[in-house]
């Protein structure tokens, strides 16, 4: 260890720490893995939390340790002397001793916290942090808990194995509250959804007291969730969904997530179409959308097919979008599937015209004469019965 470093740590000489900062940091860089190493010693001691000469040498030296780091590049060289300091704050009391005053092993952890946070990108520095980190979410305090949350945030991007293994706690801190945890989820579910299958419903609560941002990762997370095709968890969700397809911020993402249901489970959006037409009627531009859930649910079977198609037919009449070909293949897609609903004459009604206008005012008198037909059909069986 350079001598500077040997006497201000040895002796606990803060009039010769500021010393340090005089030195060149290739001149130090070799002797900051035992400087940790002291420092650990230093901080770990009964008296610590009590000598404020002691504090203030740590202090400085890990301002300059942290520093040096940063100026050399030589995180990954350090990191486990550096995460071992890290972690040795969790043995201590880290909740605010007074009115916004940390404590003095919060003030170390919140020192190496923002070094960590620099190199989020250096898998070897996560492998030994985020373990580390995510102890971090229960510690107590808040200012170290948000900075850690923001560390697994950008390490989530490049690191979603490794913060996979720590599901539990990291879903635990963000029902108490941690809103940032929000946007680890997508990534983490990817790799281990289970936990979060558990407590879905109850992130879900979440979302009034939301912040606009983080009721975007929630939906994100339903987004991850209805992609890896799971009908019981889906199902769930839905009801959660169509009761916030009227706040205007979030409905092509929940207009979205619902698509996605859609694909592999169009039964379960059956029951809601109502209120999604409803809907589609006052938000014209979702058409689009709307267009390919009732496409979906219209391909189940030709009594939906029916209940579908009308409500596809009156948009395809409606100027005020510009989905006039989405609905027009989804239409003619669930009459080729149950070809019995128009009859032999539906090709020919949509070769009839390129007014779409035109289409729809053939398709509904289309529509209605089935209709009466298959009404005149039924009446008669219940006669002859």
């Amino acid at each position: 260890m350079h001598q500077l470093f040997r006497l201000v740590l040895g002796q606990k000489d803060l009039s010769r720490a500021g010393d340090l900062f005089s030195l060149d940091d290739s001149e130090i860089e070799d002797s900051l893995t035992e400087a940790l190493e002291q420092i650990k010693i230093i901080s770990s001691s009964s008296d610590y939390q009590t000598n404020n000469n002691d504090q203030a040498v740590v202090e400085v030296c890990i301002t300059r340790i942290t520093t040096a780091i940063r100026e050399t590049g030589s995180i990954e060289k350090h990191a486990r002397a550096l995460v071992g300091l890290w972690d040795s704050c969790l043995e201590h009391s880290l909740r605010p001793c007074g009115k916004d005053e940390d404590t003095p092993h919060a003030k170390i952890a919140s020192d190496i916290t923002s070094c960590i946070l620099q190199n989020y990108g250096r898998a070897p520095v996560a492998a030994l942090a985020v373990p580390v980190a995510a102890k971090f979410l229960g510690s107590g305090d808040a200012g170290v808990c948000g900075s850690v949350s923001s560390y697994l945030a950008l390490a989530a991007t490049a690191q979603a194995g490794l913060l996979a293994r720590h599901t539990d706690a990291i879903v635990d801190s963000a029902l108490r509250g941690n809103a940032m945890l929000l946007r680890v989820l997508p990534a983490v579910y990817e790799k281990q959804p289970q936990p979060i299958n558990r407590h879905l419903m109850e992130l879900l609560a979440l979302m009034p007291q939301l912040e606009q941002p983080e009721q975007y990762h929630l939906l994100r997370l339903l987004h991850v969730a209805a992609k890896r095709k799971q009908p019981e968890v889906a199902q769930k969700c839905i009801p959660f969904l169509i009761g916030h397809l009227k706040d205007s911020t979030h409905r092509d993402v929940i207009l979205n997530i619902l698509t996605e249901i859609t694909s592999y489970d169009p039964v379960a959006l059956s029951t809601f179409l109502p209120m999604l037409k409803e809907i589609g009627e006052r938000f014209p531009y979702l058409i689009g959308q709307m267009a390919k859930i009732y496409g979906a649910v219209g391909h189940v079977d030709e009594e939906r097919a029916r209940s579908c198609l009308p409500f596809l037919v009156s948009q395809l009449a409606n100027m005020e979008h510009s989905f006039h070909h989405i609905l027009l293949l989804e239409i003619k897609s669930i009459t080729d599937t149950f070809s019995s609903i128009l009859g032999p004459q539906s090709r020919d009604i949509f070769r009839m015209s390129n007014s779409f206008t035109t289409v729809a005012r053939l398709l509904t008198q289309q529509l209605e004469t089935a209709k009466a037909r298959s009404s005149r059909h039924f009446s008669l069986r219940w006669r002859t019965r």
